[in-house]
């Protein structure tokens, strides 16, 4: 049961956006608090008192932008949702793990802005550290994406060893909060050829959502990207969700090479879990 929700911000309209979005959903989803959670760190200086100096200002700009951003998110959350502020002296992948674990969050929710290659590994990158690194989903937020009730979830399906690694529960319980619909999508160059596994797989994902009666959609091409691109619109989903393991096809959109393409390229939020096991 997701009860409360962590939004990091750096107070860009990017970061404003996720921010309404998580509003949004935290109606939605019966939460009863959102953390907003700002880092900064010391700047670059070659004289200490220089540098104090401006690590008090950082301080200062921080704890004033949270309180209006607080401000603004009690406004689109309303009076049955709680909103927290912290001002965290630190980065961002270095401090995330702990905040999580003092503030009890259940879900992050962040923006991310698609650019140039250089900014996409840059950023990309930080993405991939958090994900890989805190125990609880994360929720990407594209900037164009504007809330929306969750009715039909996707999720890209890999078909390599779902019985261990699906975090089934987790699934079922955010579909049960969301009232959503379980669409799988599997993406295959040949999918005329007989693949055995393939086939297997498809019969254990079933079998774990039986009661969900998930709907199955196999998407045919080389491009990934293009692939899923077509399933959201086709499918008219709303959310997708992927499940990052060390191996498979869905490596490609979590390591620096692709810089999460389809968290930078999707017009709709992307749920990353981990791996059950």
């Amino acid at each position: 049961m997701i009860n409360t929700i962590l939004v990091p911000t750096d107070f860009s309209a990017t970061a404003h956006n996720s921010g309404r979005y998580a509003a949004e959903l935290a109606r939605h989803l019966g939460a009863r608090r959102i953390v907003l959670y700002n880092a900064y760190s010391m700047p670059l200086a070659t004289e200490m008192s220089w540098a104090i100096l401006q690590t008090e200002e950082l301080q200062k700009a921080s704890a004033d932008n949270l309180a209006a951003f607080k401000q603004q998110m009690e406004q689109w959350a309303g009076a049955d949702i709680s909103i927290d502020a912290i001002s965290d002296f630190g980065f961002l992948q270095e401090r995330i793990g702990d905040i999580v674990a003092e503030t009890g969050a259940q879900l992050i929710v962040m923006g991310i802005t698609g650019g140039g290659k250089l900014e996409e590994v840059l950023i990309g990158s930080n993405t991939t550290h958090i994900i890989q690194h805190v125990q609880v989903p994360v929720l990407i937020v594209p900037p164009d994406a504007s809330w929306q009730p969750v009715q039909n979830i996707g999720w890209a399906c890999d078909y390599k060893d779902v019985a261990h690694t699906t975090p089934a529960e987790d699934i079922k319980q955010l579909l049960l909060q969301l009232k959503a619909k379980l669409v799988v999508v599997h993406n295959d160059e040949d999918p005329k050829a007989f693949d055995p596994e393939r086939i297997h797989n498809n019969v254990l994902v079933a079998e774990l959502f039986q009661r969900i009666e998930p709907r199955f959609v196999l998407k045919a091409g080389e491009d990934f990207t293009q692939a899923i691109d077509e399933f959201i619109a086709e499918e008219h989903i709303d959310m997708m969700l992927v499940v990052p393991k060390r191996h498979g096809w869905l490596e490609r959109l979590f390591n620096r090479s692709h810089t999460t393409r389809l968290a930078f390229h999707s017009h709709v939020p992307l749920l990353c879990m981990r791996a059950a096991g």
